[in-house]
């Protein structure tokens, strides 16, 4: 007798049949390059951000300094213009105009 596996056809799936091995595994060296590769990418444009950053650190250090300055100047000028007034005022209280008034 026959067994019973002989009569029948022998139609298999793909997934029935073996497992292929694997194709070897690709190079490393291509994977290291690239990850070097971007790294250097992202060290250059971390230089550049850092670069823009500190550009716009020094424009804010001027600016701020400038409105010191500006403030100072306008402290002093307005003291100054004090100064002249308190002055100007002692002087007339001091001398006074004769005044025009007739008396009768």
């Amino acid at each position: 007798m026959m067994p019973l596996t002989d009569s029948l056809p022998q139609i298999r799936h793909e997934i029935c049949s073996f497992v292929k091995p694997m194709p070897q595994p690709p190079e490393t060296t291509a994977k290291q390059n690239d990850t070097d590769q971007l790294t250097k990418l992202l060290e250059l444009e971390l230089m550049q951000k850092r670069a823009t950053w500190k550009q716009a650190g020094d424009r804010a250090k001027s600016i701020r300094a400038a409105g010191f300055v500006f403030l100072f100047l306008l402290i002093a000028a307005c003291a100054v213009c004090g100064y002249f007034v308190f002055v100007r005022v002692s002087e007339q209280r001091s001398h006074p105009a004769p005044s025009a008034d007739i008396r009768p």
